[in-house]
């Protein structure tokens, strides 16, 4: 692999990473489809990083089972629901005061909340 090519991949194996850490504040940013595709990027290109980021003890377990279609475990789904569900209501309700945004936010979480229940799998892990 040439150097300019590891470079890139690497750099946006980062650049994916940071947008996935940040979409664990924000209720309609995804995070673990980041740390997938970061997940990609590394390793392509740097060994190192791709098991640093899939043997992470908060999130290598969701990206391993993901990209060995396993899918995951109900309590995860639920929490993952949960939590963006509750994250969206208070954005909307506080942080948001245009109409036609809160109601694409809604929309895109309805479409991430029908993606998990319906074609994610459920592990018993």
């Amino acid at each position: 692999m040439s150097y300019f090519k590891r470079v890139l991949l690497i750099s946006m194996g980062f650049f994916l990473l940071i947008l996935g850490i940040i979409g664990i504040f924000l209720p309609v940013m995804p995070t673990i489809p980041f740390f997938i595709i970061a997940s990609l990027c590394f390793s392509g290109s740097s060994n190192r990083f791709h098991n640093m980021l899939i043997n992470n003890r908060w999130i290598g377990s969701h990206i391993k089972n993901f990209q060995e279609h396993k899918g995951l475990r109900l309590r995860t789904k639920v929490l993952i629901i949960l939590f963006q569900w509750v994250a969206l209501g208070v954005t909307t309700i506080f942080l948001v005061k245009i109409m036609p945004i809160r109601i694409f936010m809604i929309i895109v979480a309805l479409g991430v909340t029908i993606y998990i229940i319906l074609f994610l799998k459920t592990t018993k892990e």
